[in-house]
């Protein structure tokens, strides 16, 4: 069930099942989605990394994920735009900046523990409820709902997570930052351009990042170029130079190097290997 104003502000909330799987090739390909697995084990093919979910494990994903393939018995599904809630200058931790969607290298996950499990359950009820309303209520009923049911998330994720760092200050822009290389990464590819828009010199950010997370802030860029180039050799047809182009690589040679030393073979030898 989808709920969408005339101004584009959009949210689905749906239980689905197998035979409803193409909503993987549609719906859950914008926005960012939580995807919280209610049947058996559960796998995913996400970015050619496997994803094994377990009964109640909940996983958070942005449109920036690939999902390739997928095996599940039911799942509930809550997606929605940016324009819903997750505006640019929402710049918290349940914001579109923050831990449960662009706060790590990985799929972010928790797992339901077995005393919370009745609260998600009534809340999720709830939602079918208020998303078959029809009033001027059921906007900001909805935008409520989602924001508890984040809360509700990012506190189990805090728990299950013992590593986070308690310096909100730098734990903010290591979210921006990867933010940032989301939306920028084809046109920024140097440390010194993002340090720019963070208002902070490269080596500050070399610093922080050394001393809260195993990537320099270049790996991170680089991983994400990389991961692009992998889906481009993958999902489309484009000529490996248009591909070197559109990731800002002055010409073939060095984006051979780049994916050669980053993959151990070169572009053309990646999309052949997917061939046969």
């Amino acid at each position: 069930m989808r709920f969408q104003t005339p101004i584009n502000e959009s949210i689905f909330v749906s239980k689905i099942v197998p035979e409803r799987s193409y909503m993987f090739d549609k719906e859950l390909k914008t926005g960012l989605s939580i995807i919280w697995n209610t049947g058996k084990e559960a796998r995913f093919m996400i970015d050619d990394e496997i994803i094994t979910i377990q009964k109640d494990c909940v996983i958070f994903l942005t449109e920036y994920y690939q999902i390739d393939d997928f095996q599940f018995e039911e799942m509930n599904i809550i997606q929605f735009n940016r324009p819903f809630h997750c505006v640019d200058e929402h710049n918290d931790e349940l914001g579109c900046k923050g831990l449960l969607f662009f706060g790590g290298a990985h799929v972010p996950k928790i797992i339901i523990p077995k005393e919370r499990r009745r609260h998600f359950e009534l809340l999720w009820e709830v939602f079918l409820i208020e998303i078959d309303e029809i009033d001027g209520f059921k906007l900001e009923m909805l935008r409520n709902l989602l924001k508890r049911f984040l809360i509700l998330c990012l506190r189990i994720y805090k728990k299950q997570n013992h590593n986070l760092p308690a310096d909100n200050i730098n734990v903010g822009l290591i979210r921006e930052f990867n933010y940032l290389v989301e939306q920028n990464f084809k046109q920024l590819t140097k440390v010194s351009d993002y340090a720019k828009l963070l208002f902070k010199s490269p080596k500050t950010l070399s610093n922080i990042f050394k001393k809260y997370i195993d990537k320099t802030p270049l790996q991170i860029i680089n991983d994400r170029r990389l991961l692009e180039a992998k889906r481009q050799l993958k999902y489309t047809d484009n000529a490996i130079q248009e591909i070197a182009f559109d990731l800002n690589f002055r010409d073939v040679t060095s984006f051979s190097h780049f994916f050669s030393v980053r993959t151990g073979g070169s572009p053309s030898k990646f999309r052949n290997s997917l061939i046969s």
